[in-house]
């Protein structure tokens, strides 16, 4: 089901957004130089959330391990070996929606 995530005009490029949606947490991210993208909220290695990760454009950086994520790819740059899912989204109007239903967040703990 897709719900809305954002309005474009609170996420610009260079930005990230964490927003909630019912028990999840989704990154709103706009990586520079790439597009808008929605990726789990949820750190995969110690299942912090990435509430108030460092972004500084083109990295997310874990504040409790510091584990680094390409926001282009979601690919764990600095950590080990894991991806932050990238859920299912679509720009329309001006507005970002997203389908979290289905998709299962990474998680290292598991």
């Amino acid at each position: 089901m897709r719900v809305k995530l954002c309005d474009l005009a609170d996420l610009k490029e260079g930005t990230m957004l964490p927003v909630g949606i019912g028990y999840t947490l989704v990154l709103a991210v706009w990586p520079q130089g790439g597009a808008p993208r929605a990726l789990q909220g949820l750190c995969p290695h110690a299942g912090e959330l990435l509430i108030d990760a460092r972004f500084d454009g083109r990295t997310i950086t874990c504040r409790a391990h510091d584990w680094a994520f390409d926001a282009m790819t979601g690919t764990c740059t600095v950590g080990g070996v894991c991806t932050l899912v990238e859920y299912p989204s679509q720009i329309l109007g001006g507005e970002m929606f997203v389908d979290i239903e289905g998709v299962r967040p990474n998680d290292l703990r598991r």
